[in-house]
């Protein structure tokens, strides 16, 4: 654990330079879930207050407030999520992406979401379903659609499904097996051998690009989705 503790902030620490951020993450293409925040993001306008929670050090669109448990570069607010930093019904949206399976108490963070929401705010969650483990500095679980669904209900849905296509899936568990099977109990060399095939058969994950319009999609999906309304 205290290894798995040292990459965790290694990669933190990593993560705050863009080129190695994408070199060591092998990023998985979401494009329908990446248009749809970005069009979120242009259709409710400027003077909209928008939160990204658990942010990162990427900034998608000037004027949106960039919230993260620690500093780095573009944060704006450093914060919790299971006690947001602000007042009530402030936000018009919130945008919550990889965040839900790295808190202790998700029904808190949600609950925190929705006290700072406006009324008819929105709400676009992204969430892992079949993915491996990935401390961030911690990883606690993995949601279904109904399950995300369910972690949500007192939202009104407007709509939900697979951000990440099962071919993510596939790719991801393969890779960190190869890296376990070679890696003879060392899990620096674990997680070398697993990134290393990772890129190495990385152009099978477009295979994604057809798979995401099936509607069985969700059941092996990589991840998945929530938009909703308060």
């Amino acid at each position: 654990m205290k290894t798995e503790n040292k990459i965790a902030k290694l990669k933190q620490k990593l993560s705050r330079y863009p080129i190695l951020r994408f070199i060591m993450g092998c990023p998985y293409p979401s494009p329908s879930w990446d248009r749809k925040v970005k069009l979120m993001v242009e259709k409710i306008g400027t003077e909209a207050l928008i939160l990204d929670l658990g942010s990162g050090s990427r900034r998608r669109a000037k004027g949106i407030v960039n919230l993260e448990i620690m500093p780095m570069p573009n944060v704006d607010v450093v914060g919790d999520g299971h006690r947001l930093p602000f007042k009530d019904k402030v936000f018009d949206a919130i945008i919550l992406e990889a965040v839900l399976e790295h808190v202790g108490d998700p029904k808190a963070v949600v609950s925190e979401v929705y006290r700072v929401l406006i009324p008819g705010g929105l709400v676009y969650a992204g969430v892992p379903f079949i993915q491996g483990y990935h401390a961030s500095p911690e990883d606690y679980q993995r949601y279904t659609v109904w399950g995300l669904e369910r972690l949500f209900s007192d939202f009104h849905k407007i709509e939900s499904g697979s951000c990440v296509g099962p071919t993510s899936a596939l790719h991801w568990v393969f890779r960190e097996y190869v890296g376990i099977l070679l890696s003879f109990g060392n899990i620096w060399l674990y997680k070398l051998v697993s990134l290393l095939v990772g890129w190495i058969t990385f152009p099978l994950v477009y295979l994604d690009i057809i798979l995401m319009h099936n509607k069985n999609s969700h059941s092996i999906a990589s991840a998945v989705f929530f938009i909703g309304k308060k």
